[in-house]
């Protein structure tokens, strides 16, 4: 998630469990400990996109690293006059809070490679988007009572809240499903690979993308929290594999490498970029639920096939605040399936 709530996460995880043995810090040291992973984002090349793509959530994630990188994040603290008797305390809480990171990005839909070295799979279980202040307010409250206290009990609670809400991420996403391939089955789709992916916000709007038959569809599915699902249908556009992609990209050596960590960074799920010649997109986030437009793709030198980073143009940001005021006011768009499916069968 971001890295606010990564650090409150961290906070109250090492508030929890040592605040009785570091009154005045644990607070503060798990919470550098639950941010510190994302220093992975300066690993990055101006040149090639793919070392971002493949850096990011990569070994500074991975459960292996957890006692490594919550050691780095301590080494401020040791050298404080203030912690110089608890040490070992200042130690575990940023390990403590360290630990909770890569476990809260592999809810969301980035891709975490939490099992790195021995494994390079992408683990985004889609329960909840990068963003959600419900999650993090709750969080927050509970971090900020027991540093005026001192008292665990409400940070306890409130990490308990946060769990369930999580949790409460999960159904949303089975009902989004449950919406996903009955929308497919009323086109006569067979669904080949799919995901529902959480739009930043509360657990509300999620963005639906499966392929069938070599297309790749989009919709919106809006799953009100006391209320019947609905639906907002997007586009579709066909699904690239490398082999659909020009004969001199296909034959130049560095295109080839990079589409293949696009390919796997992207899980499959890429398409041309419409108004973009050359340009593919990873179709699994955009700024609009419904939208086939992507954040980041890559575009090829239509003499020579040379790779190069693919960036979205300003009108997204309009794209953005659009889904902003859907969360904030909702979105008339939106139909019931039922509704549909009588369109449909007239």
């Amino acid at each position: 998630m971001d890295t606010i709530t990564q650090g409150v996460l961290g906070a109250a995880a090492s508030q929890a469990v040592m605040s009785r043995r570091l009154p005045r810090g644990a607070g503060l040291a798990g919470a550098v400990g639950g941010m510190a992973a994302d220093l992975d984002v300066f690993i990055y090349s101006l040149s090639d996109p793919t070392v971002g793509w493949t850096f990011h959530r990569h070994f500074t994630h991975s459960l292996i690293f957890i006692p490594i990188g919550g050691l780095i994040a301590a080494l401020p603290f040791l050298w404080m006059k203030r912690f110089r008797d608890y040490r070992l305390e200042v130690i575990l809480a940023s390990i403590i809070g360290y630990a909770t990171h890569g476990l809260l990005d592999a809810f969301t839909s980035y891709g975490t490679q939490m099992l790195w070295p021995f494994s390079n799979l992408r683990i985004a279980w889609d329960w909840i988007g990068i963003v959600d202040p419900i999650y993090t307010m709750t969080l927050w409250i509970g971090v900020l009572w027991t540093a005026r206290t001192l008292r665990p009990k409400a940070v306890r609670i409130a990490l308990l809240l946060a769990s369930l809400y999580i949790c409460f991420g999960g159904w949303q996403h089975h009902r989004a499903v449950e919406v996903q391939t009955e929308l497919a089955a009323m086109r006569g789709h067979r669904i080949e690979h799919s995901r529902l992916l959480p739009a930043p916000g509360w657990l509300l709007f999620w963005r639906s993308i499966y392929v069938s038959n070599g297309r790749l569809y989009s919709d919106g599915i809006a799953t009100r929290w006391f209320n019947s699902t609905l639906v907002l249908e997007g586009g579709s556009a066909d699904a690239t594999t490398f082999d659909d992609l020009p004969p001199n990209v296909q034959s130049n050596a560095e295109a080839q490498r990079q589409y293949a960590i696009f390919n796997w960074f992207a899980d499959g799920l890429i398409a041309p970029i419409e108004g973009s010649p050359n340009g593919y997109g990873d179709m699994r986030i955009t700024a609009a639920v419904e939208s086939l437009t992507p954040l980041w793709g890559l575009q090829f030198d239509p003499s020579s096939g040379a790779p190069r980073r693919w960036t979205p143009p300003s009108t997204q940001r309009r794209e953005l605040g659009k889904t902003l005021r859907s969360l904030i006011f909702g979105d008339p768009r939106y139909r019931p399936l039922s509704e549909l499916r009588a369109s449909t069968a007239r």
